[in-house]
């Protein structure tokens, strides 16, 4: 729902949670067994900067998001390390319900066929570690984090930064690379006193095209590094030692943070149906793998698969679905403090979806999931989570 030149997408989540949560807990989070409403806009602008004297096919991208509702839907109340309506989470601005945030400044810049730059202030959604029928920002496919992108790569990113980088489109599929500030500036716009004061990431990713079956496909791995002050998980639920203030650079040293984390991941999506009188619809399967540090990471290891596509049953109107299962890995490294308090656990769900295209401006979307929370000191054994959301597209 991204790909307009111009638009304003408008969503709203109404979801149930019948379990998570079931101990008193501080705010944000909450107990469950709530039926709650949460509503998202996202507007969108995008300028062809040739007409305005720049190079040919450079372009720049400008967005604003809010939220309004309850933050996070039921998300803050499941006891998961991915909340299962993400997007109601986003911005992520829990005290400003209505307050749009300009999320995206990004200029893009193809400087030949196979080779395009980009920077400026960009979201995280939608960048790296894509597969065509888990993806997007939870507005159109999956709402559960786990299956619109790995959580080992979104959890501890900012949600909007400042960024550089590459992208080379290839016949046999392409590479990108990107370097990033890690200070969240989804309140700031264009400040850039302090620009890699806090640290930085880099990362990138390798992405070839495949023809299994005489059908289309493609695989994925890639890689994040990450030099910033980030919690030691032995000591993430304990007070800071006097003196210590989060974020003063590589010479304020605690034991409660580490400075260095990496994360590698694998994807791959692959058509097994597509139909005939209609090339660019079909349906296949996909799957995600990652493993990382464990500390600062909560999350050791991730995987998910499923199915998803243009449904065999709606197809011509523009119905999709999706069908997915994830595994999110918990690190064996928190320490007794946090491990008494919260019971980190793996943590388990199955999500299904019918995207139902009621016209061409409007989706409507029932989702119903199955949840196993990763906290296990303060949730129930099994959640479930449902609900409808519905995306308007002007």
């Amino acid at each position: 729902m991204r790909a307009s030149p111009s638009a304003a997408v408008v969503t709203q989540f109404a979801f149930g949670l019948d379990g998570g949560i079931d101990q008193p807990v501080p705010l944000p989070l909450g107990q469950g067994d709530v039926f709650t409403y949460t509503g998202r806009s996202e507007y969108d602008a995008v300028f062809d900067l040739e007409k305005f004297g720049g190079l040919p096919h450079g372009r720049l991208l400008v967005r604003a998001e809010q939220w309004y509702g309850e933050y996070g839907n039921v998300s803050l109340r499941s006891g998961t390390f991915t909340p299962p309506v993400f997007p109601a989470l986003l911005p992520p601005r829990p005290n400003d319900p209505g307050v749009p945030y300009i999320t995206n400044f990004l200029f893009t810049q193809p400087l030949s066929p196979n080779w395009v730059v980009f920077g400026g202030k960009k979201d995280v959604l939608g960048s790296f570690d894509q597969d065509v029928f888990a993806g997007g920002d939870g507005t159109d496919q999956f709402v559960n984090q786990a299956l619109i992108a790995n959580p080992q790569f979104l959890l501890g990113m900012p949600y909007s930064f400042f960024t550089a980088g590459v992208v080379s489109p290839r016949d046999w599929g392409g590479l990108a690379m990107f370097v990033m500030d890690p200070k969240n500036r989804t309140a700031d716009f264009m400040q850039f006193g302090d620009l890699f004061q806090q640290g930085i990431i880099i990362g990138g990713e390798v992405k070839a095209k495949t023809m299994f079956f005489d059908l289309p496909g493609q695989q994925h791995v890639g890689g994040v590094w990450k030099h910033q002050e980030q919690l030691d998980l032995r000591f993430a639920f304990t007070p800071p030692e006097p003196g210590y203030e989060p974020g003063y650079g590589p010479s304020i040293t605690a034991p409660q943070t580490l400075w260095d984390s990496w994360l590698v991941y694998y994807g791959f999506d692959q058509y097994v149906v597509r139909y005939t009188d209609e090339p660019d619809r079909g349906w296949g399967l996909f799957g995600r793998a990652s493993v990382g540090d464990g500390n600062p990471n909560p999350v050791q290891y991730f995987l998910s698969t499923g199915i998803g596509g243009f449904s065999p049953l709606g197809r011509r109107r523009g119905d999709t679905f999706g069908l997915g299962w994830f595994l999110v890995g918990a690190s064996d490294q928190f320490g007794p403090v946090p491990t008494a308090l919260f019971g980190p656990r793996n943590g388990m769900g199955v999500e299904w979806f019918y995207n139902i295209q009621a016209t061409p401006w409007l989706n409507i979307t029932p989702d119903l999931q199955w949840i196993r929370p990763g906290l296990g000191a303060i949730s129930t054994d099994n959640a479930f989570v449902y609900g409808l959301r519905a995306n308007a597209t002007f």
